[in-house]
């Protein structure tokens, strides 16, 4: 992603219109940068300081006058760099500090904690072991003040997005009435709307394990372990599990250098071994007198649905997903 693709990104995100990939892109961008940051204040410089970053930010995206819109693009490289400060303050708050108004938090006399989003946008928790929740509109989530020794449990009702911080000797464990999904440190969504009629399980890093809530079998579970860019369907009257990828897969494994899909006189089985170590994907070559044939083209900045559709145009193949594969067939090359 150059410069000026960031910009727009980061533009997006301040209108409220990125996808949830995206959201996760700078979530993440932000995460890697604060690692890094110093800043220490109290809860009412924040406050303050949290406010005039938010009017120098708009000023600077949304100016009153026509005329100031040819410098738009070459200010939002300051507006990355605010955003970073701000990002600071509200990760480092407490999640009490980050929660609209429209959003209540109620606390009862067994030490749990209940948050509902009312609002219309995605509202963020950050619990006391450092996870982060992404609370979508018209959904609830509740778990204790002070996580056990055993495990960290919350329940969910609606939909979240969960960047859990890593801790292998207590499972992060996301209950709703059908499924349970549990984690050690990974990032995932779940949707578990109570008109829908199923459950939806996503996973963007880390592997989670996903099982059905149910005491009929405890020694068998009805389950699946879910890798980057795949997800579930969970049927509540069926009890089926169905596995499948992503809508919109995203690049995971990637290396210190950029990432290149340049191809030159590539044999296919290359190429998908590159595609496949980028996506965490699996291919398959159906027939293998394909694995050979050379494929020549540049796909970099392009999604994944998209290359596959140049590469099997380019060697008059077709691709099928099955599940969480996905097949690669055709009659071969001369």
């Amino acid at each position: 992603m150059n410069q000026h693709d960031f910009d727009k990104l980061l533009e997006k995100y301040l209108a409220g219109l990125c996808t949830e990939e995206e959201e996760i892109f700078i979530h993440q961008w932000s995460e890697r940068l604060l690692q890094n940051s110093d800043f220490q204040m109290n809860t009412f410089e924040k406050k303050r300081f949290e406010q005039k970053l938010w009017q120098r930010i708009q000023r600077t995206l949304f100016p009153r006058q026509p005329y100031k819109i040819y410098a738009l693009w070459t200010s939002l490289a300051g507006v990355a760099c605010l955003l970073v400060v701000l990002f600071t303050f509200l990760w480092q708050s407490p999640s009490t500090d980050i929660l609209p108004t429209n959003a209540q938090e109620i606390s009862n006399a067994s030490g749990e904690i209940e948050v509902r989003n009312t609002s219309a946008k995605p509202q963020q928790i950050k619990l006391e072991d450092g996870s982060l929740i992404v609370l979508k509109p018209q959904s609830s989530i509740s778990y204790p003040a002070h996580f056990n020794d055993k495990n960290r449990a919350v329940y969910l009702q609606g939909e979240a997005f969960f960047q859990v911080k890593r801790n292998p000797s207590k499972p992060f464990i996301v209950h709703t009435k059908d499924l349970v999904t549990e984690v050690l440190g990974t990032s995932f969504n779940i949707k578990s709307y109570e008109q829908s009629k199923a459950i939806e399980v996503s996973v963007v890093t880390g592997r989670v394990s996903v099982y059905e809530n149910s005491i009929k079998n405890e020694k068998r579970k009805n389950g699946v372990i879910l890798s980057p860019n795949q997800k579930i369907l969970f049927d509540k009257e069926t009890k089926k599990l169905v596995p499948s990828l992503v809508e919109n897969p995203i690049v995971i494994n990637t290396p210190v250098t950029t990432l290149d899909f340049v191809f030159e006189e590539t044999p296919l089985a290359s190429v998908l071994s590159r595609l496949q170590s980028a996506y965490q994907i699996e291919f398959v070559i159906e027939n293998h007198q394909l694995a050979k044939c050379a494929f020549t083209a540049d796909l970099n900045e392009l999604p994944l649905h998209k290359q596959l559709d140049l590469i099997c145009k380019a060697l008059d193949a077709t691709y099928e997903q099955r599940g969480t594969v996905i097949f690669i067939n055709g009659t071969g090359c001369q």
